[in-house]
């Protein structure tokens, strides 16, 4: 099992990484539903004569983070400075200022997992409610916390879920120093089951990964087990899946995607075509839907080099419930651009 971040620096990482948290207006208060969230973290003080409420202290420290002040002296500097009506609203008089002691000390009496796992279950269910999209795209991806290794935590890297048209984080699970991500990541997947679950939405998840996770251990976890589908880029790491890959009749195939960047990003223009084939059963590969070539183009606006790289990748879901265009937004690695859908009815 994973281990989770165990240094009581990792609650300022926790808040850090919930990019819905980042995004917060530090000028309000937490929308309601949050709060409740936060309100039921646990808290073993002895609640007489508390000054600070574990959910008046959260709050802060989310408002914080939003306002781009990180950490536990971050925290205590937003709340010297604070408007006074902000404050009030989240229950504090105007007599009193947390120190940056004091969120280091009741932070410390707070699992940072099990708060991961109430704001997962929180964001989660915003993302999840009301949509009536069939599948929701997530994808899974690696972090590197910022102060971990120098705040002595038992991990400094952590794999995170989130959702491509919300962008909410609604998973992240540490990787600890004597694993990897493949298993992590199928930890992080089993754990957001239940949170899913308990949304009582119909809708479905598609996990987009990249090439490392191209497992059929994986991809029976996300198919079989939970019940969703899978998008997955094959490298060198699957070679008999690759060549069989490769081997389709790309050449009889239309183009159904394109995208790409009229402006340059990092110093380079980019564009991305899509070849869409059905999967057919000999692919070898567990409940393979869709076969797909990738052909990215890349210009270095400053060398004035052009390349050419050609990416496969397979998808669980048949052509009904993802379609071309959207398999060009969900792949990872898609450049930040338009993307034109041509002939996907050929398809």
């Amino acid at each position: 099992m994973p281990a989770a971040i165990l240094s009581p620096d990792s609650i300022p990482d926790t808040l850090e990484h919930h990019d819905h948290l980042t995004s917060t207006d530090p000028s309000s208060p937490p929308e309601p539903g949050l709060l409740r969230v936060l309100a039921t973290v646990p808290d073993p003080r002895d609640p007489r004569g508390l000054r600070y409420p574990m959910v008046m202290l959260l709050a802060m420290a989310i408002l914080a983070t939003a306002a781009g002040m990180r950490g536990y002296t971050g925290y205590a500097t937003w709340a010297r400075t604070a408007s006074a009506d902000l404050l009030a609203e989240l229950g504090l008089s105007k007599k009193y200022r947390p120190s940056d002691k004091t969120f280091r000390r009741v932070f410390a009496l707070i699992d940072p997992t099990d708060l991961d796992h109430r704001l997962g279950a929180y964001f989660t269910a915003l993302a999840l409610t009301g949509d009536d999209s069939p599948l929701v795209a997530v994808a899974i991806d690696g972090k590197t916390l910022r102060l971990a290794r120098r705040m002595g935590a038992t991990a400094a890297h952590l794999v995170a879920a989130f959702t491509h048209r919300t962008r909410l984080v609604i998973g992240q699970l540490a990787i600890d120093d004597k694993t990897n991500e493949i298993p992590t990541v199928r930890t992080l997947l089993e754990s957001m089951r239940s949170a899913v679950k308990a949304t009582g939405s119909k809708v479905r998840l598609i996990i987009s990964i990249d090439a490392m996770h191209t497992q059929t251990a994986t991809a029976r976890l996300i198919r079989r087990y939970l019940g969703w589908h899978y998008l997955l880029v094959c490298k060198d790491n699957q070679p008999s899946l690759l060549t069989r890959l490769t081997g389709m009749p790309w050449t009889h195939a239309p183009v159904v995607a394109t995208d790409s960047i009229d402006k340059p990003a990092h110093g380079r223009i980019e564009t991305r075509t899509f070849q869409i084939l059905t999967a057919p059963t000999e692919i070898g590969f567990p409940y393979a839907r869709q076969a797909i070539r990738v052909v990215r183009e890349r210009h270095t606006v400053k060398t004035g080099l052009r390349t050419t790289e050609i990416i496969y990748a397979i998808c669980s879901a048949p052509f009904e419930l993802a379609k071309p265009q959207q398999i060009a937004e969900w792949l990872p690695g898609r450049p930040p651009g338009e993307i034109v859908t041509t002939r996907s009815e050929l398809y």
